[in-house]
């Protein structure tokens, strides 16, 4: 029975860690297009968002800087940190097994 649950939770904690690294490399994916557009497109962005917001091109170059800034953080904090907290715990129960 508690060979059972043992397994579960490896399956579960793995189903996990394959959830938050996926989710990773979409946010990060996702962070590279963000910067690519403001890399290539910036015109076109500021313009975009000058229609519907009252913004100059200052404010507009510091939101994408720092929103670029803290979504890195957001993603490496809340996907990759834990991912690689449940990938270390599960090395340390392979390295305990008994052969």
């Amino acid at each position: 029975m508690a060979m059972e649950n043992n397994e579960r939770n490896d399956a579960f904690l793995q189903t996990v860690a394959t959830i938050l690294l996926r989710s990773f490399l979409f946010g990060l994916a996702f962070l590279l297009l963000w910067f690519l557009l403001y890399l290539i497109a910036p015109a076109w962005m500021f313009d975009l968002n000058a229609r519907w917001f009252n913004v100059d091109k200052r404010d507009f170059d510091l939101i994408n800087y720092f929103g670029m800034g803290f979504f890195k953080i957001s993603i490496i904090l809340f996907f990759l940190l834990p991912y690689l907290a449940i990938k270390s715990m599960s090395r340390k129960k392979e390295t305990k097994k008994p052969a």
